[in-house]
């Protein structure tokens, strides 16, 4: 116990003093198959992850040390349920779960403290008898004070529902049929602001003279109003290559914004921002093609012909204080190929698939409140794996009101370098390392990392069959 107290110690001192950072790794956890880990997150000092085993759900507490300080089994009313989501607020949490008893299914929320004792339990919904229970998404407003969930139904139909975590009681429920509705071409993005109100987005697009024309459908509920609303946002002749939206609840109002294309769906040719009022209604629109230079720096050559850039995608959409937004995204790709094997006596031929993964460059594009273009940013980085879905791949944004850490594995391998690009307001960048994972034991995966404070992050290190979790502090 002794020598684990000096070998944290040092890793503590090493990491304050030469990078102005702390890193703090708890112990090792066994890594089985059967077993799902999820980060909770931090409440008052305490570090929680829960661990799900068949019908076994247990909730590790961690300390400041990193140590795993206790561990406590949660019981329910029966042993089978669902968990469909959490919300980890500053001094509880709260479980979201589905329940079958006496053949109809509840949908009930329990609340708990930092030390996983149970202070409420309510029963949100009771949907009767249920065949297919449809696969619900969880939007959280930004205050964490309202939790949605919305699933779409019987193929055409969303049903969502709203909790309010303060008085732990149903805000809303409602179903909403939506007309020539696709799951394959018609994507769905779901928004809450912090009153509870719920924005609904979905992507369509027409042909009209034999041109191709898109457009969103915006549908709009909330507390107390008879039906939904519904409206339509025309994008013209350009159609949405990928988007976000985002409730902005300084200034009450609606932000959708992303990349368009106009002939070749396989490239994004420029960006898009959309304004709406919290009623629905459009108060400004523009669409700006990518310049020269945004081309050219994420091709990594002079582009004589812009013609849009191929395998982006949005990261995060920020809201600035100004009512601007940043659009920041990543350069990624996937690469499927067989290598056929045949020994030397041709007795056995075979082949397998392999994939490569990509993760290179990351850009911000930064965006005045009336639409005009500010400033773009490409910042460097490589990132190739095969075989691991991506997992050590990407970057983590973790947000401090004066800048922006950008946070990622310099390579995918397992003694790594860990960088980070610092980006002020003004666009201006600054590429640091951070720390270096030899002889540490620990393989970081960024992509499923947790800010749970002003300048703490938690980030989940798989490595060979054990898992660590490792606590950074700025």
């Amino acid at each position: 116990m002794i020598m684990k107290w000096i070998a944290t110690f040092i890793i503590i001192f090493i990491y304050s003093i030469g990078f102005s950072q702390k890193l703090i790794v708890s112990d090792e956890i066994p890594l089985r198959s059967e077993v799902k880990y999820d980060i909770l997150g931090e409440i008052k000092g305490n570090s929680l992850m829960m661990s799900t085993v068949g019908l076994k759900y247990e909730v590790m507490g961690f300390d400041e040390q990193m140590r795993n300080s206790w561990t406590k089994e949660l019981n329910f009313e029966k042993k089978q349920i669902s968990i469909l989501g959490y919300n980890v607020r500053e001094n509880d949490f709260t479980l979201i779960y589905q329940v079958r008893q006496q053949g109809d299914t509840y949908i009930r929320a329990s609340k708990y403290d930092a030390s996983a004792n149970l202070k409420d339990t309510s029963t949100l919904l009771n949907m009767g008898f249920v065949v297919f229970f449809p696969e619900y998404e969880m939007v959280l407003s930004e205050d964490k004070n309202k939790v949605l969930f919305y699933a779409i139904d019987k193929g055409n139909e969303l049903h969502a529902f709203v909790l309010d975590n303060q008085s732990m009681e149903l805000l809303w429920e409602k179903r909403i049929v939506i007309d020539n509705y696709s799951n394959f071409e018609n994507p769905i993005s779901v928004s809450i602001d912090n009153e509870g109100n719920m924005y609904s987005f979905i992507q369509e697009s027409v042909y009209k003279q034999r041109r191709e024309e898109g457009h969103f459908r915006l549908i709009i509920y909330g507390k107390g109003q008879s039906g939904p609303r519904i409206s339509t946002i025309h994008l013209g002749e350009k159609i949405v290559y990928d988007a976000r939206f985002i409730f902005d609840n300084i200034n009450k109002k609606l932000i959708a914004s992303g990349f368009y294309y106009n002939r070749n769906p396989e490239k994004a040719e420029g960006y898009f921002l959309v304004n709406l009022s919290q009623e629905g209604n459009l108060e400004r629109a523009k669409l700006q093609p990518f310049n020269d230079r945004f081309v050219s720096d994420l091709e990594g050559k002079e582009s004589r012909s812009n013609k849009g850039v191929m395998n982006i995608s949005i990261s995060d959409l920020i809201l600035r204080r100004d009512g601007g937004i940043l659009i920041l995204g990543e350069e990624s790709q996937d690469m499927e190929r067989r290598i056929s094997n045949m020994n030397r006596m041709m007795y056995d031929n075979f082949s397998r698939s392999i994939v490569d993964y990509y993760y290179n460059d990351i850009f911000i594009i930064a965006i005045n409140p009336g639409g005009e273009f500010h400033w773009q940013s490409v910042l460097y980085k490589k990132q190739y794996s095969q075989d691991d879905l991506g997992a050590f791949s990407s970057f983590f944004i973790f947000r401090t009101p004066e800048k922006l850490h950008l946070l990622f594995n310099d390579e995918i391998k397992y003694e790594n370098t860990v960088s980070e690009y610092l980006l002020r307001g003004d666009g201006k960048s600054e590429r640091k390392s951070i720390l270096s994972t030899e002889n540490q034991k620990i393989r970081l995966r960024f992509k499923d990392a947790m800010q749970v404070s002003a300048n703490r992050i938690i980030i989940p290190s798989e490595r060979r069959g054990r898992l660590r979790l490792a606590r950074l502090e700025f």
